[in-house]
């Protein structure tokens, strides 16, 4: 029971304190729980209907995490995180703010293209499945691709969540040239691949879809982490067997979370 994505409301779209998030995940027997919070510095540039948004109060994220942290240290063990969401245009702000932070772990996500955050309608606009999705895509490359440092590659897919299409699904063999560049680059740099439980709006256990994560693993790819992508009580540690037994069930023995920036690994196989 290891969760490296959560938030509580440090950031904007969560309404629940980090301590009731934490003590619901003890609770359920969580051993691990990283509160990865929202750093936007995407929805300041482009079109972002977003630009005024609250961002992260990071000195108070820290500052209330560790204090969460040395609370409940006996009970569960509390990881300090955040998650940037992705543009070119940002990459500077994240390597100023980054530098020299005292982080676990360092979630990379793309939310938003071309400067509207694809959960929105109006991202869809004019757009078909393929060039919708294809762009989206891109963006992730670009993304995997940052020139700030992070440990973990988020939620591939989240585009498909609020797709207007009947055929929501992302698979590979519709857009196999970008997705396995997108794949070898994260083998290449050694980061993680999140196996993100938040399924809602989507035809799949937990994104990447199926075909994608086996994907990964053909092209020689054994680094996952997993994350429920919690932002209330009712979703800690979601489907975290469900992930496991995947895992298991397709010859890998590892899942990884992260102290310090270092990547720890978990026997899957012990765990019961």
């Amino acid at each position: 029971m290891f969760d490296c994505h959560t938030h509580c409301n440090h950031s904007v779209d969560s309404p629940t304190s980090i301590d009731t998030m934490i003590e619901v995940a003890i609770e359920k027997g969580v051993r691990y729980m990283a509160f990865t919070d929202h750093l936007d510095f995407d929805y300041l540039y482009g079109e972002s209907i977003d630009k005024d948004i609250k961002l992260l109060d990071m000195p108070f994220h820290l500052a209330d995490t560790m204090r969460a942290k040395a609370k409940y240290a006996d009970k569960i063990e509390i990881a300090c995180g955040v998650e940037c969401g992705f543009s070119k245009a940002a990459e500077n702000d994240y390597l100023k703010m980054l530098s020299g932070c005292d982080l676990d772990l360092i979630l990379n996500s793309v939310h938003s293209v071309n400067g509207i955050d694809c959960y929105h309608e109006v991202y869809f606009d004019g757009k078909s499945k393929r060039e919708a999705y294809e762009q989206y895509l891109l963006a992730v490359l670009d993304s995997v691709k940052a020139k700030y440092d992070f440990d973990v590659i988020t939620h591939i897919g989240y585009v498909c969540r609020k797709a207007p299409f009947d055929d929501r699904d992302m698979n590979y063999c519709e857009f196999a040239d970008i997705i396995d560049s997108i794949l070898k680059e994260i083998i290449s740099r050694g980061v993680s691949l999140e196996l993100n439980s938040h399924n809602r709006g989507t035809n799949t256990p937990f994104l990447p879809y199926l075909s994608i994560v086996q994907r990964y693993i053909e092209l020689g790819g054994s680094e996952f982490t997993f994350g429920s992508d919690a932002h209330r009580i009712s979703r800690v540690n979601d489907k975290f067997d469900v992930v496991k037994d995947f895992l298991i069930d397709n010859g890998q023995k590892y899942i990884n979370i992260y102290r310090k920036r270092q990547k720890i690994k978990i026997d899957l196989t012990k765990l019961s």
